[in-house]
């Protein structure tokens, strides 16, 4: 039998949603208003005071907290009032509440939430059966490749509302790990929409500290039911959805959650680059192993050390890197901030005001010493005694020239073969990859190696002779390009590739397998 699948739009006092794919709650028959579809909101009863005034404070609560919910969900539909400790099921309700249920034509329920029950905010009445309701949002900027939504293959039993009580039709239920593709067009229809859940529906909780937090994940990220696209539709046309998804995102979502460095600068974000291998890499499609890490944007320091905290377990399938990492479970406060003179003072004088200022800040508050020192001249003096003769930029030339376009060309290798006997034809490569995999075709696995073992040597230097984790836990200020958005409408100068030596602050963290941070000014 032919299996039809509805997605239902509906538009409310000019903000327009999807409803929920699957019904969580069913209501009892006597509330079942047919083909019709109406607004709902559950709310917790506790201590609630049966007032207009009392009413409208718990949905204020709700405007403050949450995007998703608006007023007009208090109007014309269903106001769900759950308690596990109501003594009197059907409390008395002052005039004032009277009133405002008649002025708004709401209808106001009562029933228990008990085990897993019905979380707080905005729902949709279909029938007798509601569902969640996810808020549309336009992608003006064309900013993700794909927006998702969760499985409706992937779902529990609905829960039933009783007169008195929710309870759980079936004990036995599916751990929701599957993915679709919004399947949804909004307002102008101009733009492509993605969907939100409501932050009420996800408070945080011990066992979910990271519940309301929206993430988005690059498209290299396996999810299961999704089609991993590295931005290209050859990739996607061949290896068709995924059927797992990335062990980062399946910790991640355990704990409640549903390139780095450049976007962090553009955008006024903060971004860190983690450790090498100090997460599972599990998932998710390489381009560089050696150097292949977790990258986080987020608008707050906040946010990231939650997502670090609960995602940064290593594994025994975390992915080697090209240096030991070494972990810690304690910090300490730093004693020195080094200033490579390398690359400092800025071109930009406004650019330097603002780490002069930084600097300042980092001596007179937290009283770190500002340790201003030529890397060059310091490798120079306690390098390896053998390499010293040699300048640090010239020993550095190839070391991440060699492995970043040797990886990044043979982890492709099956892609193309699997692509030609698929298809017939090879894959389609953009003109900057082509010249990329054109050069990198040139390049032997003994000079990948040779690379990386230079990669090794200025590791161990570094970490011995300037952060000297032991002794001072010192770290690097390092320069990040120019400030400003960088618009994509705009042409850019001119270049070749990014630099091919690894003497270079862009990278000098990168090829170290060091953790970095971008801080927004």
């Amino acid at each position: 039998m032919t299996t039809i699948k509805t997605n239902t739009v509906v538009d409310l006092a000019g903000i327009q949603y999807i409803l929920g794919n699957r019904a969580e709650w069913t209501l009892p028959v006597g509330c079942d208003i047919g083909p019709n579809i109406a607004p709902a909101v559950a709310f917790s009863a506790r201590n609630l005071h049966w007032t207009a005034d009392g009413l409208k404070s718990v949905f204020s609560t709700f405007t403050q907290a949450d995007d998703v919910f608006q007023s007009a969900f208090t109007e014309g539909g269903f106001l769900i009032a759950r308690s596990d400790d109501l003594v009197d099921r059907t409390p008395t309700l002052h005039d004032s509440l009277t009133r405002l249920l008649n002025e708004t034509s709401s209808t106001l329920m009562f029933g228990t939430a008990q085990e897993k029950g019905l979380p707080n905010g905005p729902y949709f009445v279909k029938g007798n059966s509601l569902y969640r309701a996810w808020r549309l949002y336009p992608d003006e900027n064309l900013a993700f490749t794909l927006a998702l939504s969760p499985s409706s293959e992937d779902s529990e039993e609905p829960r039933y509302f009783t007169s008195s009580s929710f309870f759980r039709a079936s004990d036995s239920s599916l751990t929701r790990d599957g993915w679709e593709p919004l399947r949804a067009g909004a307002y102008s229809g101009l733009y492509p929409v993605v969907a939100v859940p409501s932050r009420l529906h996800h408070p945080v909780s011990e066992g979910k500290p990271l519940s309301g937090l929206r993430v988005t994940v690059k498209d290299n990220y396996h999810l299961n039911g999704v089609h991993t696209t590295l931005g290209s539709r050859s990739f996607a046309a061949l290896y068709g959805p995924q059927s797992e998804t990335s062990e980062l995102v399946k910790r991640l979502l355990d704990k409640g959650t549903g390139s780095i460095r450049m976007p962090a600068a553009s955008y006024g974000l903060w971004g860190l680059r983690a450790t090498h291998s100090r997460f599972s890499m599990t998932g998710i499609m390489p381009s560089v192993p050696p150097f292949d890490t977790l990258g986080v944007l987020a608008r707050s320091p906040i946010n990231i050390r939650k997502i670090i905290d609960f995602g940064s377990i290593p594994t025994p399938d975390s992915a080697p890197a090209s240096n030991p990492a070494v972990f810690t479970s304690s910090a300490q406060r730093p004693r020195k901030v080094v200033v490579p003179t390398d690359w400092f003072p800025m071109r930009n004088p406004g650019q330097q005001k603002m780490v002069d200022d930084f600097l300042d800040v980092l001596e007179t508050q937290l009283g770190l010493e500002v340790w201003r020192v030529s890397l060059e001249d310091e490798w120079s003096r306690s390098g390896p005694r053998e390499l010293r003769s040699i300048t640090l930029q010239k020993y550095l030339d190839m070391s991440i020239y060699w492995p970043n376009y040797y990886d990044g060309f043979h982890t492709y290798d099956r892609f193309r073969d699997d692509f030609q006997q698929k298809f017939g034809h090879p894959p389609y490569v953009s003109p900057f990859m082509t010249r990329r995999w054109g050069l990198a075709s040139n390049i032997t696995k003994e000079q990948r190696d040779q690379g990386l073992a230079e990669l090794n040597v200025c590791y161990q230097w570094v970490r011995d002779s300037i952060l000297k984790p032991e002794a001072e836990y010192n770290f690097v200020l390092l320069p990040l390009g120019r400030p400003g958005a960088n618009y994509r409408d705009i042409v850019p100068t001119a270049g070749g590739e990014f630099s091919e030596s690894a003497y270079d602050p862009v990278d000098f963290c990168t090829v170290l397998g060091l953790p970095q941070i971008v801080i927004p000014s």
